[in-house]
């Protein structure tokens, strides 16, 4: 039996910098207004072993990344993804479990992306890097790239 579709609110949490690189974090939650604090920090100390990732592939990236934190019923999703080589996005997924939520462990190696919830962010951030970035080639607006966020309810 499927549940019904229930609205969440996806809300812009800030544009964090850290080891050279800028991200939009996001939260989405199926329990209130935004993710827990302790979840945001516990995905920021992260970052740097997640960054690393992007040298997975011989591939340009931008520094320029996205993460989203989405309190959902198994625990907290972090879904974080950049740009490289232009427009293809690299993604990963980890999981901090209700049961064990001191730890993210790698969700994504099992073929999960993201959900109905997320896409919506994933959605948003495809369109403006559109605007933003590939359309100016010549001149891409990374400033107008970072600026523009998404707050809804979804």
């Amino acid at each position: 039996m499927h549940s019904i579709y229930q609205k969440r609110p996806i809300r812009y949490i800030e544009l964090y910098q850290t080891e050279q690189w800028k991200i939009k974090i996001y939260s989405i939650s199926s329990k209130q207004e935004m993710v827990d604090t302790a979840w945001i920090q516990r995905a920021k100390q992260q970052l740097p072993i997640w960054l690393m990732r992007a040298n997975d592939y011989p591939l340009n990236t931008y520094k320029i990344a996205t993460l989203i934190l989405h309190e959902g019923k198994e625990g907290c999703f972090a879904i974080i993804c950049w740009w490289i080589d232009e427009n293809m996005l690299q993604l990963f997924v980890y999981l901090a479990p209700y049961t064990n939520p001191q730890e993210f462990q790698l969700y994504s190696d099992k073929g999960i992306v993201t959900c109905v919830w997320e896409m919506a962010v994933l959605w948003h951030e495809r369109n403006v890097w559109v605007k933003h970035v590939l359309m100016h080639p010549e001149n891409p607006n990374m400033t107008a790239y970072l600026k523009d966020t998404l707050n809804d309810d979804l």
